[in-house]
């Protein structure tokens, strides 16, 4: 796949997009319409309680008379303040508004008087004479129902409100009821604007989060893109080499087989030769399964504590016929004392023996392996007397499948650093004098 890092790119933007435009539509619509819900909710239970209040005064009233025509007639309150009652007794709640609910005394706005008169201005919570004339205006100019809820923006305000007609108490002596102009007509309303205007404040806020968060996940993604282009470049080169380091092997020993057929090879000869050969692709094999073991998570370490010089005399002596056929010599300098660590032997081994044979190839005669010591750490250095590590190689020598000048498929040191971290050690490399070093750093052991 190429271009993965500008596909992830666009991504990123696209997914921040959109949810920038999500976030927004939350703040600029679906806030305000819960708002007015809130609102909405505010004043029907008000409404509800200056019913329920208002019926149960009046009932409480006229308990003091026994007119058979009252009696009638409060049926239907009685009805209404019964269904009031449930709805409050059963855990009815005022709402989160509430308290923000503001009275205007109406009465002599609908009957075309001043309407920014003082005495117009009602309840225990003053209001503005904008608000005042703002909503006034509007009722009388629009023919509005009783308790109907309205919502009105202008530039003073986003207001909630509804007309309350509290009629004055019945004369319980008389057979009519109250004239009309008796009744007191509240506007209630709820001025929300503060809060939407606050709400809409931070789509700045928004905006700069969001910016943020694209900027950081572009450069995020972006590098995850490049590392993902890296890999699959370093698992195509892996794939030739390896194949390249397979072929050889089976086309000498596909060369032999035939020869040992045609009975024109000595097949004592050629089945060594094709041993040799099978042992070099049974390696390679392990080494790919082990990669792909650690990277699982499925590589498991049989941990035991043991002399580390042991390990490397182990590994030493299964090198002995490499040494003879490259004709280079392996140097112990190790101290006396007994160095204790605590490593899977044979994963240990195998880790030794892949920097070992790394630098056989490029020795002229020996390789130094040098042990020094501190109270927690133990080092352990492999020199060799070749040229060194090319500048260009030296800091992808431990990359997986990265095959350097005149290198291999490039995993053995790759593995040999996987089974070094896993044993919470490191592995570095570096040129010193007339030759390479392989510095391997373990942790000690009581």
């Amino acid at each position: 796949m190429k271009h993965i890092k500008f596909r992830i790119l666009i991504i990123v933007w696209s997914s921040m997009i959109l949810l920038f435009f999500a976030f927004a539509g939350i703040l600029n619509i679906v806030l305000p319409s819960h708002f007015v819900s809130e609102a909405e909710d505010a004043l029907e239970y008000e409404i509800d309680y200056q019913h329920y209040n208002y019926i149960r005064n009046s009932n409480n009233e006229s308990e003091d008379y026994s007119s058979d025509y009252y009696e009638e007639d409060s049926n239907e309150e009685s009805t209404e303040e019964s269904t009031l009652q449930k709805k409050f007794e059963s855990g009815y709640q005022d709402s989160y508004f509430t308290s923000d609910i503001y009275y205007i005394n109406v009465t002599d706005a609908l009957n075309d008087k001043n309407t920014l008169e003082g005495n117009s201005l009602v309840g225990s919570n003053s209001t503005s004479l904008k608000s005042t004339y703002e909503l006034t205006e509007w009722v009388k100019n629009h023919d509005i129902s009783e308790e109907q809820i309205y919502t009105l923006q202008t530039d003073n305000g986003y207001y909630v409100f509804t007309v309350y007609v509290e009629p004055q108490n019945y004369d319980y002596w008389d057979d009519s009821e109250s004239d009309e102009n008796d009744s007191s007509v509240y506007l209630m309303y709820i001025n929300i604007d503060h809060i939407v205007k606050y709400t809409r404040s931070l789509n700045w806020l928004i905006s700069a989060i969001f910016l943020c968060a694209i900027v950081v996940m572009s450069i995020i993604g972006y590098r995850l893109g490049v590392k993902i282009e890296e890999s699959q470049k370093t698992q195509r080169r892996f794939f030739q080499n390896s194949s390249h380091e397979l072929k050889t092997p089976l086309m000498a020993i596909q060369g032999y087989a035939e020869g040992i057929e045609m009975d024109v090879v000595d097949p004592q000869n050629a089945a060594g030769i094709i041993m040799q050969e099978t042992e070099r692709m049974t390696g390679l094999v392990e080494e790919i399964l082990s990669i792909s073991k650690i990277d699982s998570r499925h590589f498991k370490l049989d941990l035991v504590k043991i002399d580390i010089k042991e390990v490397l005399y182990d590994c030493f002596r299964s090198l002995d016929a490499v040494q003879q056929m490259n004709g280079v010599s392996i140097v112990p300098e190790f101290p006396d004392e007994v160095i204790t660590v605590k490593c899977d032997e044979y994963q240990m081994a195998r880790a030794f023996r892949n920097i070992i044979v790394n630098g056989l190839k490029y020795s002229k005669k020996k390789i130094t392996v040098v042990i020094e010591t501190n109270p927690k750490y133990v080092y352990i250095r492999f020199k060799d007397d070749g040229k060194g590590i090319d500048r260009d190689d030296i800091e992808h020598i431990f990359d997986r499948f990265y095959k350097g000048s005149d290198g291999g498929t490039g995993i053995g040191l790759s593995l040999a650093k996987e089974i070094i971290h896993l044993h919470k050690g490191t592995v570095t490399a570096y040129n010193y004098l007339d030759g390479a070093v392989f510095e391997v750093k373990l942790p000690i052991v009581d």
